[in-house]
């Protein structure tokens, strides 16, 4: 390892994507993430950027398919975030603050940070989160697709288990995708974990990795026989639709 910080908290739990969510509790909402406390999971959660540098607790960019409001999550407070009810729920969009004191250390927590388009609001998302985790004390993580971003967290969290998503990516050359699968970025990001889409596994990329001391997760797992066939390539898995 580069960074050295690979604490067995990484990889002791399997990780409930988005919360514990299905019939009783909508993804990405504080409910979906008391049932995974209370189940005994670690928990991912996704991260977007609010328009006044806020971090809200949400997958899609839009608005669209969560809410009956339309827009950027972007283009909005967190207040105003605060004030939508997500469907199928009694709960509105939630902070990463609301998140940690929820969570309180309870289990771990895995952030994937869903990078901003242009390098200011990069920045902004990584203020936002150094901002939030610097007073947790509890075990959490940050993870992203964007290789730039995550070299800004490896800067600002030099003390935070940082990890690198990858594998089915369609966007890009195909150039640029060889090079994300591959984890050629690793020199300069240094993640200290893999998480890898779980149908592109097995891969070189995570491989190597996973050769060289960094622990690979694997998302998203969505049944036993699934978790079974990965068992000899990841150290964990990130899963729904089932409870391993």
């Amino acid at each position: 390892m580069i960074t050295g910080i690979v604490p067995d908290w990484l990889t002791r739990r399997p990780i409930a994507h988005r919360g514990l969510h299905g019939a009783s509790h909508v993804e990405n909402t504080l409910g979906a993430v008391e049932a995974a406390i209370e189940a005994g999971y670690a928990i991912e959660v996704d991260l977007q950027l609010t328009a006044d540098g806020g971090l809200v607790i949400t997958h899609d960019s839009t608005l669209d398919r969560m809410t009956n409001a339309t827009g950027r999550v972007a283009d909005r407070t967190l207040d105003e975030l605060r004030a939508i009810t997500i469907t199928g729920s009694d709960e509105t969009f939630s902070s990463i603050t609301d998140l940690l004191a929820l969570t309180s250390g309870r289990s771990p927590l895995f952030l994937e940070a869903k990078a901003p388009v242009h390098p200011a609001a990069k920045a902004a998302m990584t203020s936002a989160i150094t901002r939030a985790l610097s007073e947790y004390g509890g075990a959490a993580a940050v993870m992203t697709f964007d290789p730039d971003l995550l070299a800004l967290l490896r800067k600002a969290l030099p003390d935070t288990p940082l990890g690198i998503l990858a594998g089915g990516e369609e966007h890009g050359s195909l150039v640029s995708r060889f090079g994300r699968d591959m984890l050629l970025h690793t020199p300069r990001t240094r993640p200290d974990f893999v998480s890898y889409y779980a149908t592109a596994l097995p891969h070189p990329g995570p491989s190597i990795a996973r050769r060289r001391g960094r622990p690979v997760l694997a998302w998203t797992v969505r049944s036993p026989m699934e978790a079974k066939r990965l068992a000899p390539y990841v150290d964990q898995i990130i899963f729904e639709d089932f409870r391993p």
